[in-house]
């Protein structure tokens, strides 16, 4: 099978979050997703979540993926479920596990349930600096540039 590169964001913002991430971790393994690198994680305050949302943790993590984007989105969501996140809820409420697609190769979805690469992927600096970390030269193909091109506005 055919390894594709990917990237994924995760964060936490609820319960004993370096747990619950090392959770996510364990269970994106077991799902077949190869974990290559991790950033380091960072702190950050809630952005376009409910009042009760506390402070996130935060990452990037690359790695290798042999299925579909659909695939890897169902694994995601299916880990999210697993570690309590509520499939019916208020838009951005607190949350023990996200899990988000970045890019996926150099491929670009544009559906109604994905859309790779996340469109405010370098919008966000939680995001966009830790991704920088591991995978500087990684091409964003909707912008034509590269991660750490991206990451420089927060600099």
């Amino acid at each position: 099978m055919n390894k594709k590169p990917v990237a994924l964001a995760f964060g936490s913002n609820l319960g004993d979050h370096p747990k619950n991430i090392e959770k996510a971790f364990s269970l994106l393994s077991v799902g077949g997703f190869e974990i290559d690198r991790i950033s380091s994680f960072v702190e950050s305050e809630p952005v376009d979540c409910t009042p009760e949302s506390g402070i996130f943790t935060n990452g990037a993590l690359t790695g290798f993926w042999t299925g579909s984007p659909h695939e890897l989105m169902c694994l995601c969501q299916s880990i999210e479920k697993t570690l309590g996140r509520k499939l019916i809820r208020e838009i951005n409420s607190p949350r023990p596990i996200d899990l988000d697609i970045l890019l996926f190769a150099e491929q670009i979805e544009n559906g109604e349930d994905l859309v790779i690469p996340h469109k405010r992927m370098h919008l966000r600096d939680f995001v966009i600096l830790p991704l920088a970390e591991i995978a500087p030269d990684w091409l964003v193909p909707s912008l034509g540039k590269s991660v750490r091109d991206l990451a420089e506005v927060f600099k």
